[in-house]
């Protein structure tokens, strides 16, 4: 990741406060409590809610993803009510390690996030609720119901304060293509960084959803998981929230000078730092940004325009490529996420360490 965001607070975040008490205060308890509305009396903006779907279920008016919603609040309850001391407590530690999704990323072997198809198979009727419940969370429409969204806002709402803050105006997971920002009429998506197709407890968590392109979101990443490789290893990854980022460093080695003929196998990136190998080695095989990075460095308007544009302002302001690259390099240095200019940077260095500017 070429940069993190930084962390917006959110009246959303309410609605991650509503799962924790349900999965907590309500379904970890259900062995020894009936069910019903008063269960949720400690959360006053909760009770309401569910207070609202009890008239609508009584007044035959319960239905859609309000409806998936109340049901199956109440068929997970019944699924705990059979389990012991011992199995609530083996739920309740994946629930937290999967929404602390910093310590998750970092690769801490105290902080053992688990997937859905880990969960004890034992319990397969329980599992298979939780698994729908978490998946349509968010993407039923239950988020957007006029009951649910006075209580937490809205998704749309919450990215206009999001790239308000953070304003660079492109997606940090590439750096190649622009993000929606405030006053655009629409949004980017937000990836679920760990995909909600394969961790259960965390689909509605913020610091697990991050606006990407959709290059980045369902051109490369889609559902790869960030925390294991493709044999189930554990592995570090970026954390999109991380308040200290040591930066990424990029060198671009170029094979040859015929730079209007530059193909694939003449582009070599390697990524920096050293003490961030394990991090850098995810990102690139989630989002492929060797590869693209590449390909930029390759086509039109990518590396042939960088150097076209060296060669003709040199002539323009009657420098030496040498003195018009390192007013190119000035520039990109003190903007590089604007236009791609921090591959661009790397890109001429390369060029330059090549020979092509003698």
């Amino acid at each position: 990741m070429l940069f993190p965001y930084t962390y917006v607070p959110h009246q959303m975040e309410k609605m991650q406060a509503f799962i924790d008490f349900i999965f907590y205060e309500v379904w970890c308890k259900a062995p020894s409590t009936q069910y019903g509305i008063h269960l949720f009396a400690a959360n006053a903006d909760l009770y309401e809610l569910m207070e609202h779907l009890v008239q609508k279920d009584l007044s035959g008016k319960l239905n859609g993803s309000a409806e998936n919603f109340y049901v199956a609040v109440n068929e997970i309850y019944l699924e705990f009510k059979s389990l012991s001391d011992d199995e609530i407590k083996e739920y309740q530690r994946h629930f937290s390690a999967n929404n602390d999704i910093e310590r998750a990323c970092s690769g801490d072997v105290a902080c053992i996030p688990i997937t859905f198809s880990l969960l004890d198979a034992s319990k397969q009727s329980l599992n298979q609720k939780l698994e729908s419940f978490f998946k349509n969370l968010y993407s039923s429409g239950f988020l957007d119901l006029k009951d649910t969204a006075s209580k937490i806002g809205s998704l749309r709402d919450y990215y206009k304060s999001f790239v308000k803050v953070n304003d660079e105006g492109i997606c940090p997971f590439c750096g190649i293509l622009p993000l929606d920002g405030e006053f655009d009429p629409t949004r980017e998506a937000f990836d679920h960084y760990l995909p909600k197709s394969k961790y259960p407890f965390n689909s509605i968590n913020l610091k697990n959803l991050a606006p990407s392109c959709n290059k980045c979101n369902s051109g490369n990443k889609g559902d790869k998981d960030p925390l294991h490789d493709a044999v189930g290893k554990r592995r570090k990854a970026f954390y999109p929230f991380a308040t200290v980022h040591s930066g990424i460093d990029i060198t671009v080695s170029i094979a040859h000078k015929n730079w209007n003929d530059l193909k694939g196998e003449d582009v070599a990136i390697d990524f920096g730092p050293i003490s961030k190998a394990d991090e850098i080695s995810t990102w690139k095989e989630l989002f492929r940004v060797d590869q693209r990075y590449v390909a930029k460095c390759c086509n039109k308007s990518g590396g042939v325009a960088w150097l076209n544009r060296v060669f003709d302002e040199c002539q323009n302001y009657k420098l030496t490529p040498a003195e018009m690259l390192k007013a190119e390099l000035v520039t990109a240095a003190k903007t590089p996420w604007v236009e791609t200019r921090f591959l661009k940077k790397a890109f001429l260095e390369g060029c330059d360490r090549a020979g092509l500017f003698t």
